[in-house]
């Protein structure tokens, strides 16, 4: 089997350890001559590590009450568009499936909430150096959506993708971090003058594309917080920071 056959849910699947025996025999077989499989797996492994570290501390915390009528809102529009069976007692296979694919993204937006400013807690940014942090925030501040700026790492490119304002008014910013092996989409909000980090999700690049499913998590997390349409340039440079 090729790499094209095991998507992003097979890989999260085994991730969590719910992928079925036959079907974990195959990835395995796999992953030993696939690099760029073990590449993508990795992601999701670390990820899982990331999200569970995140939470630890914070299970007992309350969930915003915004978040919590989006998601049961979420919930019911997906329970209407579900058939019904009143004989079988067990959830048939697809019907698993379809709901999976719906919880991706809400526990996403709910782990993204939740953790706040602990940081990229879906995903991983390879370039380690405190000043990256410094260097990002720089260029948030100064350039409007649509271009490509190169870090001082020489292999990131960051593209500022869009800014709006969230529920509460404040000025994020969508933005990916393109790297040789690795994409990341972030949303950061400025709060008090410096930029946090409100989501964060990195994806292997297979064959040069970014799985679909990370930006479709991405306008999940923006549904949740109610942002607002794009700004127009003229509109950011008003905002932004004078260079």
């Amino acid at each position: 089997m090729s790499k094209k056959d095991f998507d992003d849910e097979t890989l999260m699947a085994f991730a969590d350890g719910e992928l079925d025996e036959t079907q974990s025999r195959a990835l395995e077989e796999a992953l030993a001559g696939n690099e760029a499989l073990r590449e993508r797996l990795a992601v999701f492994l670390d990820s899982r590590q990331l999200v569970g570290d995140a939470l630890k501390p914070l299970i007992d915390e309350p969930v915003p009450e915004a978040l919590l009528a989006s998601v049961r809102r979420m919930a019911d529009e997906v329970r209407r568009q579900t058939p019904q069976d009143n004989v079988v007692s067990f959830r048939p296979k697809q019907q698993q499936q379809t709901m999976r694919r719906w919880l991706v993204p809400v526990a996403a937006s709910l782990v993204a909430i939740v953790t706040g400013v602990v940081g990229f807690a879906l995903g991983r940014i390879n370039p380690s150096a405190s000043n990256s942090g410094a260097e990002i925030a720089a260029v948030l501040d100064r350039e409007v959506s649509g271009r490509d700026v190169t870090l001082s790492s020489r292999e990131t490119v960051l593209h500022v993708v869009a800014s709006f304002r969230d529920e509460r008014g404040e000025l994020c910013r969508e933005y990916e971090l393109k790297q040789p092996k690795s994409s990341t989409l972030t949303v950061a909000c400025r709060q008090n003058g410096a930029w946090a980090t409100r989501l964060a999700l990195t994806s292997a690049k297979a064959d040069g594309y970014v799985p679909a499913s990370s930006q479709e998590t991405i306008d999940a997390y923006l549904a949740s917080i109610q942002a607002g349409e794009p700004l127009s340039p003229e509109e950011e440079r008003e905002v932004l920071a004078p260079e």
